[in-house]
């Protein structure tokens, strides 16, 4: 199962780059849905709040990197859920062309309900804000 969105931000890839690359900025973008629990160097937990008082804790990894190009991470939830993110980035002549995904790699029976029963919906809203929430930082 994949989930993504895309949006072209007002500033270069460098720059888009450059922010995604220190993880906490990651956490300015997530807004209330999400807060930090512990940042490493390159992982960290956050705890993910959804919706009706739904509550996980997320691990997560950054896996590998190419300036100015991509990030591609992990998350794996409490529980065994696995997710592969990535952050892919692209030249546009109004700035910056972005794609945020996830690509759910084994989902434990109560999250694949979740994402069946809504779940998947609210997290493309998630990840649409979090786009537009990285393009106000930049702009």
């Amino acid at each position: 199962m994949r989930i993504e969105a895309s949006r072209v931000v007002a500033a270069s890839p460098e720059a888009v780059f450059s922010f995604l690359l220190d993880l906490e900025n990651h956490w300015k973008l997530t807004g209330r849905w999400v807060e930090a629990v512990s940042i490493d160097d390159g992982s960290g937990r956050v705890r993910i709040h959804g919706p009706l008082g739904l509550r996980r804790t997320a691990r997560t990894t950054v896996v590998d990197a190419s300036p100015s190009h991509v990030m591609h991470g992990t998350a794996e939830l409490s529980g065994g859920t696995l997710a592969r993110v990535a952050w892919e980035l692209g030249e546009d002549t109004g700035g910056t062309a972005v794609r945020l995904s996830a690509e759910v790699e084994h989902a434990t029976l109560p999250d694949r309900l979740l994402l069946t029963l809504g779940g998947r919906p609210w997290m493309r809203r998630r990840f649409d804000a979090i786009l537009a929430r990285l393009d106000g930082e930049l702009s």
